[in-house]
């Protein structure tokens, strides 16, 4: 039995399971640290949301996010990987507390409750994995326009 619990552990840190975990946690990091470079690397060219953006405004929104606030803090609460039979999608339910600090000082949530649940889409382009779609599953407020 133990022998069988730790495959299924080594599979999901070693295998395509991991990969995408390693990848929304580089995404996060980029987020909090504002590197849009990184930012805009991790999103596919096909990008679209129900929110009418495409690639471009999306890294455009991040560039305004990132001047907006002055600090921005990410604690993922849970992440949920499913993956195609093809392993080349993958869908991760992720509820998380996002916190961010305005220039002046002021914390905001981004979420209406203290955490909030949004599904992240992601493709594998050239063997490496890209955002297609964000979308919030909850209300959310970002830079005062709220989102739903």
């Amino acid at each position: 039995m133990f022998f069988v619990l730790l495959r299924g552990i080594s599979a999901l840190i070693s295998g395509e399971g991991g990969r995408v975990r390693k990848f929304i946690l580089e995404g996060k990091k980029a987020v909090e640290v504002k590197n849009l470079f990184s930012c805009a690397s991790m999103v596919s060219e096909a990008y679209r949301d129900k929110y009418g953006n495409d690639r471009q405004s999306l890294v455009f929104a991040a560039k305004t996010f990132f001047s907006y606030y002055q600090s921005i803090f990410i604690k993922i609460e849970k992440m949920e990987i499913k993956l195609s039979e093809s392993r080349d999608k993958a869908e991760v339910d992720l509820v998380a507390l996002v916190l961010c600090r305005l220039q002046d000082g002021t914390a905001e949530h981004i979420f209406e409750k203290e955490k909030g649940r949004f599904m992240v889409k992601l493709t594998k382009e050239d063997k490496k994995w890209k955002l297609q779609e964000i979308e919030f599953l909850e209300d959310a407020s970002v830079m005062g326009q709220k989102i739903s």
